[in-house]
């Protein structure tokens, strides 16, 4: 996922922010590693920060006055296009007939593989700026943070506990809709540009975020005795709330004068994009090699795949150079 960087930032908020996007892309890789069942109550909790925290950083760093829609979704949709391309054949390859009817598929409904949702989710963020901007800028800007509660409410949890599943058309329409991770982009927005201040310490913040870790993990047990496979989803209320907390965290740490530099973090974070687009290829390669199966333990089988992506990614932007762009390397 990119980060705009349209604001002036110090060497330190800059190389913090670069460490924040290696932590969050770090949390994409074990989440997709991460095994069904309890490990998704558990573990989950602790990652679901991943995506919210890359949309939170984006809406920190944007402002309307130095919008620039083309700019921005042109460094998105070219990877988007290539990479349909390569998950489309990588999942096809033994059907090349249907390669071309597939790639067409995936490329308006976002579903060569499941990272590629996101990217209509940014793309739908960064047209929305402009309202986004009115909205944090009106006296009802408050209203902006009940949208992601009310969509999953309505659009997730409601069909779940009655057991009636949405039909297709919608759930279309829910598979590539930012509303239910709308509450990071605004709130990134919100605090980014200065529309709303917090002044609750660390000490509160990191014991309340401690207690919604605990409240998520009661609801992805209740998910998970409802027969919902997916009960680590990071689209639950209170996933939502824990990440809120936590992107806040984080946002503190990014302006604070603590001069914390992690090397490792700061380097995954500048090929945070490539491995973005590229883990889930990785992975789908790894688990064919006999080798893998050795060490596919997780949450070894997530820093294999971390370290082998990155590898990959670091040759690519070599070999490629100026044209590595093009493949968000």
């Amino acid at each position: 996922m990119i980060i705009e960087k349209t604001k002036r930032l110090s060497s330190s908020q800059s190389y913090k922010i670069q460490m924040m996007r290696g932590l969050a892309i770090i949390a994409v890789v074990i989440i997709h590693n991460t095994p069904g069942g309890g490990a998704q109550v558990y573990c989950r909790p602790f990652l679901n920060f991943a995506v919210g925290l890359f949309l939170f950083m984006s809406g920190m760093l944007s402002n309307v006055d130095q919008w620039n829609v083309k700019k921005r979704l042109k460094k998105v949709i070219i990877p988007y296009v290539i990479w349909t391309i390569i998950y489309v054949i990588l999942y096809h390859a033994s059907q090349p007939m249907v390669i071309p009817k597939e790639f067409l598929k995936a490329l308006f409904t976002g579903s060569a593989a499941a990272v590629m949702y996101y990217v209509f989710v940014y793309c739908e963020l960064t047209i929305l700026m402009p309202v986004i901007d009115k909205m944090i800028s009106s006296k009802f800007k408050y209203l902006g943070f009940v949208i992601s509660p009310i969509e999953i409410i309505l659009m997730r949890l409601i069909p779940l506990v009655s057991g009636h599943e949405v039909n297709k058309y919608l759930a279309i329409v829910m598979s590539l809709s930012c509303l239910g991770w709308f509450t990071y982009y605004y709130l990134g927005y919100a605090l980014g540009n200065g529309f709303i201040k917090i002044e609750i310490n660390h000490t509160v913040l990191i014991f309340m975020w401690f207690v919604t870790i605990f409240f998520q993990i009661l609801e992805g047990y209740w998910y998970l005795k409802l027969g919902e496979t997916n009960c680590g989803t990071q689209l639950k209320l209170s996933s939502i709330l824990t990440g809120t907390i936590f992107v806040i965290l984080i946002y503190k740490f990014i302006y604070s004068d603590n001069s914390v530099r992690v090397n490792v973090l700061k380097v995954l974070g500048d090929y945070s994009f490539g491995i973005y687009f590229a883990h889930l290829a990785v992975m789908t390669v790894l688990s064919k090699l006999l080798n893998y199966s050795t060490v596919a333990i997780y949450p070894v089988n997530g820093v294999v795949a971390i370290l082998v992506t990155f590898a990959l990614s670091f040759i690519g932007r070599k070999i490629l150079g100026k044209y590595s762009g093009y493949l968000a390397l």
